[in-house]
């Protein structure tokens, strides 16, 4: 070999290498990276496309049963309008009467009361250890301990807040007729009209037969007087009432349970007298 050609061909090797590692860190890498990062926002964009892409399909689905979910909306705010409306709500009462063969004879409608759900069963309380006879030479009965708190001076558990932006207007409507149109009328009240009313008490006692006088019909031996306590609701406070706290003295309307909350009505529901 050539000892005059050997530093050029180390110089030229050299070379070649700074001229690689110029080309890697200037060129090269730079690139590597930018498509790297490229490959990892198209990625993203692409998971971002498939959750919109997914969403408008659920919005188009949704458009699809708008019309269906503006009529159940339509259906519940007959059932629980905004306001009262008790003159309509008269006129409803009238016509399930006249359809079953009753006569309304009281009507009765509360001023609107804050509605809150059922307070849950409490548990039933331990009867009290009797207390033992003081120990001789002493006065009296001992104070207790301290940490012996007496149970009867326990506070109350508070019951469940009222529910904002409702209200109930309680009702008690007084009927007469034989015992199957009365049991009738009841029905048509809970599954005949558009609005709802809740049932929370009934009574009813037989009449004797009697002819028509101060506004009553006539009365047909067997013919009963049956007396419907029950809530109607609205959306809002009505007239400019707040609802009321739960308070003893005032106590809430209640609230329609999931449940059907329809009276099932049997022959042996109405008493005689």
């Amino acid at each position: 070999m050539n000892t005059k050609s050997t530093p050029w061909v180390g110089g030229t090797i050299v070379l070649s290498v700074l001229v690689a590692a110029l080309a890697w860190f200037l060129a090269i890498s730079p690139t590597l990276a930018s498509a790297a990062t490229a490959r990892t926002e198209t990625a993203a964009a692409e998971d971002r496309n498939a959750q919109l892409q997914a969403q408008l399909d659920r919005l188009v689905q949704q458009a699809a049963q708008l019309d269906a979910t503006k009529a159940d909306l339509a259906a519940i705010g007959r059932q629980i309008p905004g306001d009262a409306q008790m003159a309509e709500y008269t006129r409803t009462l009238q016509a399930a009467a006249e359809a079953t063969g009753v006569t309304i004879v009281g009507l009765d409608a509360s001023t609107p009361e804050g509605i809150a759900p059922a307070a849950p069963a409490e548990a039933p309380v331990a009867e009290a250890a009797p207390a033992e006879a003081p120990a001789e030479g002493t006065e009296g009965g001992e104070a207790p301990a301290d940490g012996a708190a007496d149970p009867a001076a326990a506070p109350a558990p508070a019951g469940p807040a009222p529910v904002e932006g409702m209200a109930g207007v309680q009702l008690k409507i007084t009927v007469v007729g034989p015992v199957p149109n009365a049991l009738a009328f009841v029905e048509q009240l809970q599954t005949g009209t558009e609005r709802l009313f809740l049932v929370t008490q009934y009574s009813g006692k037989g009449l004797q037969a009697a002819a028509p006088e101060n506004g009553r019909p006539a009365i047909n031996q067997g013919d009963v007087e049956l007396l419907l306590t029950g809530y109607v609701y609205a959306l809002a406070p009505l007239d400019g009432a707040t609802p009321a706290e739960p308070t003893e003295e005032t106590p809430l309307a209640p609230l329609p349970a999931g449940t059907d909350p329809r009276v099932v009505a049997e022959a042996g529901a109405a008493t005689t007298s």
